[in-house]
């Protein structure tokens, strides 16, 4: 096992992002040996992830939102002006954050630091910074395409004893179905469990009294806020962010630091004691998600700080958004939670329906209602035992007759596929994954670190 110090973190990223262009975009992409000075007002799309288990930690991509754009219309193969709505762009962002933090977790993972990554979270504004504290290393990379530049961040903290008993290593844990109590997760009051945490941790810290707001108030916190955010990743994925306003976040550090509110100095010590408040609040759900069964390590907080900046989670199922007050002031609690597409259809949790009545919300179907499903609902349950061949191509190439009859035992055939290029993983011929061979116990096997989109597997049926 290598020591924390001794993980090259730079050779990893630079890797990663160089090839994620090349096969993704087909754009070459270069490091940078300094970053250029910062341009305010430039809207900027960061994706985010957050790393926990062995080692705990956070990486940030960051684009400005015009690469971001051009990169997407590249990928669809169209101009920049022709992507629409912004969805594309958020898409591509996630998607390569996902696969550079793959890529540092196999790292991490094969050095001997069991972790796992969390969902990409997508922060889209011109004024708004991500930080997380305390961490023992933190490393800036700027890469740059025609002028245009990308920042990568990367904060790793090795904490003392933090979920180091979660080992989700190939091939022992992460193909299993976790043997989760599924009438405990059908009864998890999620709302509940984050509002008794919220209350409770908020009184215990800042010696504040916090009252839950119904209605929910009908807008965030305006003007300059601070937003801690705690991810948990595993059997279950998901985000747990806590909102508040600049005054309000100003008035907790003080009381936490017996000072004047006054005397707090810009957004460090503030964020600090909102991560103390989120760890808490997140710490709580992971924990009701332990107890029922389900394998979950908790990152360290982090926290994002400005005035004009909206922030989107993408893939998750269920959603929680609860308000509090404080005085004359508001706070939010949000939960987005993806239970592991292995648990069993009536664990999964089941998404709040849209009410056809704005006055008149009505919930979803339980989980109990799920598995009641009437006889006739065939759905997608009588394809899952069809087999599938699965293959894994290390490359091709292409030779005329003539050369491919000279060949022998211990000929050498040379194909068009580069040493350390990811390997193409095939269901029935049809591209559906990208991999890294992997040697365990002197048997071969295939990290993913790539899900090929929806469309490339449509192209790949024609």
């Amino acid at each position: 096992m290598s020591s924390f110090a001794d993980i090259d973190v730079r050779v990893t990223v630079s890797a990663a992002v160089i090839e994620t262009f090349r096969s993704l975009l087909s754009m070459a992409i270069r490091p940078m040996p300094a970053e250029p000075p910062p341009a305010p007002g430039i809207r900027r799309i960061a994706g985010t992830l957050t790393i926990a288990g062995k080692l705990t930690g956070i990486l940030n991509a960051q684009f400005t939102v015009d690469f971001a754009r051009l990169l997407a219309g590249a990928r669809l193969g169209g101009a920049p002006e022709q992507v629409g709505s912004g969805n594309e762009i958020r898409d591509l962002v996630t998607r390569i954050t996902a696969i550079i933090g793959g890529h540092l977790n196999s790292t991490l993972n094969d050095v001997g630091y069991p972790c796992v990554v969390s969902a990409a979270r997508i922060t889209e504004g011109s004024d708004f910074s991500i930080q997380s504290p305390s961490m023992d290393r933190f490393e800036r990379y700027a890469f740059s395409k025609d002028g245009h530049v990308v920042i990568i961040e990367v904060g790793l903290k090795e904490p003392a004893g933090a979920d180091s008993g979660i080992d989700f290593r190939w091939p022992g844990g992460a193909g299993r179905i976790p043997p989760a109590d599924l009438q405990k997760l059908e009864a998890l009051d999620y709302g509940h469990r984050l509002a008794a945490a919220a209350v409770e941790g908020f009184d215990s810290l800042f010696s504040l009294k916090l009252e839950r707001q119904e209605p929910l108030p009908a807008a965030g916190p305006a003007g300059m806020r601070c937003i801690s955010s705690v991810c948990f990743a595993g059997d279950a994925t998901g985000i747990v962010s806590l909102h508040v306003g600049h005054e309000l976040s100003r008035l907790m550090a003080a009381n936490r630091l017996v000072r004047e509110p006054g005397e707090i100095e810009g957004a460090g010590e503030a964020g600090e004691m909102l991560a103390a408040w989120g760890h808490i609040v997140g710490g709580s759900l992971k924990s009701a998600l332990a107890d029922a069964g389900l394998r979950c390590a908790l990152s360290m907080p982090f926290f994002t700080v400005g005035s004009d900046f909206q922030i989107e989670s993408l893939g998750l199922d269920r959603f929680e958004r609860l308000g509090f007050r404080c005085d004359r002031h508001f706070a939010w609690v949000e939960m987005g939670l993806k239970i592991c597409d292995r648990m069993p259809a009536g664990a999964h949790p089941a998404p709040a329906a849209v009410p056809q009545d704005p006055f008149q919300a009505e919930a979803g179907p339980s989980a109990s209602q799920v598995l009641r499903s009437a006889p006739e609902d065939l759905g997608l349950g009588l394809l899952l035992d069809i087999p599938l061949e699965l293959t894994v191509e290390l490359g091709r190439t292409k030779m005329p007759i003539h050369e491919l009859l000279k060949l022998r035992p211990g000929s050498a055939v040379k194909l068009a596929r580069l040493e350390g290029e990811p390997v193409d993983i095939l269901a029935n011929d049809v591209l559906i994954a990208r991999g890294e061979v992997v040697v365990r116990q002197e048997k071969y096997g295939i990290r993913i670190t790539e899900i090929t989109s929806r469309m490339e597997r449509l192209r790949g049926l024609k």
